[in-house]
């Protein structure tokens, strides 16, 4: 379990403040969360009030996350491979204006393409090959993956590039005080964007003792450095462990991307700008709303 340099257990809880205070201009970002499940809201809201700039945003499977951040003014670069809500959205309507105008710079991966660089990174590894992708398009689109010929078989491979993270930001349902984490599904890549980067952030629903953690050995993750911020709910409009997507709240997002700058920005004002905290945020939504989501 994480222990402290001397051996000694060392509390990680934060507030999101504290926590996010990691970020700064310029950094490489990793979020977790895959499609309608287990996005850091909470944790992204409060980055996107933070203003900082210029970030690169490694989303493997993003969402709603990457149009607010960009809405925010806080995206240089987007690294992933996919952008938007199913159904809701095919792509992420203020994803796809601003890699359109060249606003923000789309860096194509597939989602194998995203594992193998992130593997790459936490095995301190330049690259790893892959086989994917070789014979089609993707070199072009990304001159990052490179083909070369193997030299055990010379046969051809993609040498895909480490992606390195300052800072994951990660959504768990339960961890203890000192950063032993736990999910109730599989957490798509998040363990792996944790192996990639040099911090952790990392939001729960729950604070749990060490005792409670130790009860399931095999579902416990940890990382070196990470931070614990008790934020329930926080991956509102997205399903948790305890909650169903809010399916509406996302549509509203989505209609109001499509109508343009002033409805973006009046949702960005009501929804994230202009709330104090996530608290405030999930006093917006209404506990009746949150409870309907709750499984």
């Amino acid at each position: 379990m994480s222990t402290a340099a001397a051996g000694e257990r060392r509390p990680v809880l934060a507030s999101l403040d504290e926590a996010l205070a990691v970020v700064q201009d310029g950094a490489t970002i990793g979020i977790g969360g895959a499609v309608t499940a287990g996005h850091p809201m909470a944790l992204v809201r409060a980055l996107a009030r933070r203003g900082v700039r210029d970030l690169t945003v490694v989303a493997p499977v993003g969402g709603i996350e990457v149009d607010l951040l960009i809405a925010a003014g806080c995206v240089k670069t987007v690294v992933g491979a996919y952008v938007g809500m199913e159904v809701v959205a095919a792509v992420g309507p203020v994803f796809r204006r601003a890699a359109q105008s060249g606003a923000v710079e789309v860096v194509e991966l597939d989602e194998a393409h995203a594992l193998l660089g992130l593997r790459a990174a936490a095995q301190e590894l330049p690259f790893l090959p892959w086989r994917g992708g070789v014979g089609t398009s993707f070199s072009q689109l990304n001159p990052t993956l490179v083909e070369f010929d193997d030299p055990v078989r010379g046969e051809p491979l993609l040498a895909i590039p480490a992606i390195e993270l300052d800072v994951a930001l990660i959504h768990a349902e339960t961890a203890d005080r000192f950063g032993n984490a736990q999910w109730a599904g599989t957490g798509n890549m998040d363990m792996q964007l944790g192996a990639a980067a040099k911090h952790v952030v990392l939001q729960v629903d729950r604070v749990v003792s060490n005792t409670e953690i130790r009860r399931f050995p095999e579902r416990t993750f940890f990382w070196r450095e990470t931070a614990v911020v008790h934020a329930p709910f926080g991956t509102h409009p997205y399903s948790s462990g305890s909650m169903t997507a809010d399916e509406q709240h996302l549509r509203d997002f989505a209609a109001a991307a499509r109508a343009g700058d002033e409805a973006v920005a009046d949702y960005m004002n009501r929804h994230v700008l202009d709330v104090e905290d996530d608290v405030a945020y999930l006093e917006e939504i209404g506990i009746r709303r949150i409870s309907s989501l709750l499984v």
